[in-house]
């Protein structure tokens, strides 16, 4: 199992709300979620071996999201 974490932009439970449709219908992710209260708005997500941090990424950037990796 792989933890990703990110910071985005998703600043209202509105916007994660649109997301969920994308993160549920991936079989890969295990568990989501989005802190709206922190700063950096932090995605993790739980997932199997087959889903990379650059798909991720690019499922934010194509729905019009800002995604990066947040390091420790």
């Amino acid at each position: 199992m792989h933890l990703f974490i990110f910071k985005t932009n998703l600043k209202s439970k509105q916007k994660v709300s649109a997301l969920k449709p994308y993160f549920d219908r991936l079989s890969s992710i295990i568990r989501w979620t989005v802190d709206v209260e922190d700063i950096d708005k932090v995605l993790r997500i739980e997932a199997n071996e087959t889903l990379s941090e650059q798909d991720i990424i690019q499922l934010m950037r194509t729905r019009g999201f800002y995604c990066e990796t947040l390091n420790d």
